[in-house]
């Protein structure tokens, strides 16, 4: 098990490192990674080895414009255990290993690393949608804030989802399936409507129509294919791919962004703050990181900000305290 846990942090470090090396680290990026520092006494020092092994890679000078990440990099998360000597090794192999192969496992599965062939590049800002035509006839709709890549050829067709959600209504072509890969894993689909959202961890696809296969990524490529029917949902976790059956209303209401509506299913806080963000570019802070876990049901208009601030007073007893162009998130609980 101690093993399994260290391989999952330089696996998570060695991420970092990836992103702050490219163009998506931004300033809500930087704020999501010092929670992810701060989060565990192994945190730090993972980042720290993982950052030694990719030491030929520049990006990391971007944290310089973050003096208080570098402060919390240096004075460290806190008392950080000192290792048993039985457990120090296994540990660092683990982190070098993450380290290390990330860039490899990386480029096999096809996320960040892009190929010699050119990339088509599709974004939507703030509160925008966008729906676009690839070569093969597919047809994707973007949600708020999102990013992809694609790259259809005649014998291949690929894309690579960045940032948010996107909706694909994949058409048969005998280019053969259609691949979409998320940073935790990959999904491969020969038709059909497939939606994909990248979670703060993981991602979860939904299959509206026909079957999909999926794949995580690990270290050395990817894990074995997991099969899917139509009408389920995949989850890309840190450790395992799960599938799960879900009816037509469920997955239905996945997609009422569509309509400029935001429908919470008894939907981890955390992610509800993300769609949240997504739409309003507003940024949220826990006041108590416990928060984060809570879960929330509800249906709001995406632009409507002052109503989902209203659903979390009512349905979980949460303040919203607006400061530094932040809002604050408080429980009223024990007050």
């Amino acid at each position: 098990m101690k093993w399994r846990r260290s391989e999952r942090i330089a696996d998570e470090a060695a991420r970092w490192v990836v992103l702050i090396d490219s163009e998506l680290f931004d300033a809500a990026a930087a704020r999501r990674f010092k929670r992810w520092i701060a989060r565990s006494d192994a945190h730090r020092p993972a980042f720290l080895l993982a950052s030694r092994a990719w030491g030929e890679l520049d990006g990391l000078q971007k944290l310089k414009a973050y003096p208080d990440i570098v402060a919390l990099l240096e004075a460290g998360a806190g008392p950080s255990p000192r290792p048993s000597a039985e457990a120090s090794e296994p540990d660092r192999r683990a982190l070098l290993l993450g380290a290390g192969v990330a860039g490899a496992g990386l480029c096999v599965v096809g996320y960040i690393a892009v190929s010699p062939a050119a990339a088509e590049t599709f974004a939507t800002g703030v509160g925008e949608q966008r729906e676009v035509d690839l070569a093969d006839g597919t047809r994707v709709l973007l949600n708020a804030s999102s990013r992809l890549e694609a790259r259809i050829g005649d014998d291949r067709r690929e894309a690579r989802l960045l940032a948010g959600e996107a909706l694909f209504t994949i058409a048969d072509s005998n280019a053969g399936v259609f691949s979409i890969a998320t940073p935790s894993g990959k999904i491969e689909a020969a038709s059909g409507e497939v939606l994909v959202k990248l979670l703060p961890e993981g991602a979860r696809v939904a299959l509206l129509s026909d079957g999909a296969r999926a794949m995580r990524r690990t270290w050395i490529g990817q894990s074995s294919p997991v099969a899917a029917s139509a009408n389920s949902e995949i989850v890309f976790g840190h450790d395992e791919v799960t599938v799960d059956a879900s009816t037509a209303e469920q997955l239905a209401r996945r997609t009422l962004w569509r309509e400029g509506m935001l429908a919470f299913d008894d939907t981890p806080l955390f992610e509800a703050i993300a769609d949240v963000t997504r739409q309003s570019g507003v940024e949220f802070v826990f006041a108590d990181p416990a928060l984060a876990d809570l879960r929330i049901g509800g249906l709001v208009r995406a632009d409507d900000l002052d109503a989902f601030l209203a659903l979390l007073d009512h349905n979980l007893a949460i303040r919203a305290e607006r400061r530094d162009g932040e809002i604050v998130l408080s429980s009223t609980a024990s007050l």
